[in-house]
């Protein structure tokens, strides 16, 4: 953006015109509130290989998955040393001006872009969207009103270089909850000494799911690749970090670009993931939230025991809405990214060809030149060479159209101070997926609770 637009620009608004997007009063995807469960951080698919759920070889792995790269290693050490200073004492008196709801909500996104982070929203935070228990089994209380959800993006140059699935794809994601996690830190601490409570919560430490809190701060939809949010000017390609507090603040309303249209006529992430982990059928219900339910075990296994890489984001590196579309971006991703959100009328035109036109002209391929990093491995106390995947988009490749994904709703989660192992059931998992499926279950055809009640 020019320093003359800068100028004019109040500076809670950033850099990205999130103020062209539609606001909603609801999220795009259906979420049954009433049939929400909280859920223990034990469950999550990143965190069960730790305590052997999924065999002693992902366990290995996941002990030192951020730990196999020097540069990983490198930065997980500053993640680490930082998390002390997500909490601390809160000021014992209120300072003087800060009262005003929206004044405040200026002030803080303000203060969040003044920290260089990409994109800042702000919600209430719903109960649902609080573990039920940390990641050392303790109980959460739900303690604070509002959050304050922050992302950044993992770099669309050095993304160009890369796989996705190779040696850079864990530093990318690590850079980014590191900055993250840096002005979250600062951002709680400053709220405390203003007398509010507050706390960040981090990548390798925090109490709330920050799907469903992306969602209702205005940050993105809910996209076909199952699990992740993705926005109308960076995509997939983001990370998040979230501070929650009692500081009273205006709230952001839910967005609506159009992206369920987009990504119900658009298999490319599908296609291209390595482990067949995301569906190419139609949106499931899943533990009270409408989705395109991805595999998450097999994932989860592939990120961990990933053997020509650190990670996986292949599903960012190929998504057509991986662009830069900043201000002073490409005219042509500029152009396409401005029609996609203030011409909507236009996406059943649009999509069929955007998708096509994305492959034709090689997007998710490797740029020759962008690759700056070296690809190495932590392997028996030594650094070696590490072979390293150089995959290309595959257009050719047969799409599994009936693949059944593996479910696994919160009741096949383990007890959430549970530290042995809780193996999973993978046939009863496929079987449920297969009920999902079946088109009396599907979301259109499933009556909401308040409306199932008024007929009970």
């Amino acid at each position: 953006m020019s320093l003359f637009k800068y100028k004019f620009r109040p500076p809670h608004m950033g850099k990205y015109p999130m103020e062209q997007v539609k606001r909603v009063d609801q999220p795009t995807t259906r979420i049954d509130t009433e049939r929400v469960p909280r859920v223990p951080l034990r469950g999550a698919f990143f965190t069960r290989p730790s305590f052997g759920d999924l065999g002693e070889h992902a366990k290995k792995e996941r002990a030192r998955f951020m730990a196999k790269s020097p540069l990983g290693r490198a930065i997980g050490a500053s993640l680490a040393a930082n998390i002390p200073l997500q909490d601390g004492p809160v000021a014992d008196e209120v300072a003087p001006g800060t009262d005003d709801p929206e004044e405040m909500m200026k002030h803080i996104k303000s203060l969040a872009y003044f920290m260089d982070i990409d994109m800042v929203g702000i919600c209430e935070i719903p109960d649902y969207a609080w573990y039920s228990h940390d990641g050392e089994g303790n109980e959460v209380v739900p303690d604070h009103k509002y959050a304050i959800v922050m992302i950044i993006d993992q770099g669309y140059q050095t993304m160009e270089g890369a796989s996705g699935d190779d040696w850079i794809s864990g530093t990318q994601s690590y850079r980014a909850y590191l900055r993250g996690q840096e002005v979250g830190n600062v951002i709680a601490n400053y709220i405390r000494q203003l007398g509010y409570g507050a706390r960040c919560h981090s990548a390798p430490k925090g109490q709330v799911l920050q799907i469903p809190l992306m969602l209702l701060a205005g940050l993105g939809e809910l996209s076909r690749i199952g699990e992740l949010v993705l926005n109308p000017f960076l995509g997939p390609r983001m990370k998040t970090n979230v501070v929650t507090t009692n500081l009273p603040m205006s709230c952001d309303k839910p967005i609506d670009f159009g992206l369920q249209q987009f990504c119900e006529n658009c298999w490319k992430c599908a296609r291209e993931c390595p482990c067949n982990a995301i569906p190419f059928g139609d949106k499931i219900m899943f533990n009270g939230y409408e989705i395109w339910k991805p595999d998450v075990e097999n994932c989860a296994k592939y990120r961990i025991t990933n053997p020509k890489g650190s990670a996986c984001g292949r599903c960012m590196k190929t998504c057509p809405l991986n662009k830069v579309v900043t201000p002073d971006g490409p005219l042509l991703q500029r152009v396409a990214s401005w029609l996609g959100i203030n011409a909507m009328w236009l996406k059943p035109l649009m999509i069929p060809i955007a998708v096509k036109l994305d492959d034709w002209l090689g997007n998710g391929k490797r740029v020759p030149g962008q690759k700056w990093w070296l690809d190495l491995e932590y392997r028996d106390g030594k650094l070696v060479l590490a072979k390293s995947n150089e995959r290309d988009i595959d257009t050719k490749k047969k799409w599994p159209k009936d693949l059944t994904t593996a479910i696994y709703t919160a009741e096949d989660n383990p007890p959430g101070d549970s530290k042995d192992p809780f193996p999973n059931d993978r046939r009863k998992a496929m079987k449920k997926g297969a009920e999902a499926l079946k088109p009396e279950n599907s979301p259109k055809n499933m009556p909401k609770p308040a409306e199932k009640q008024a007929a009970e």
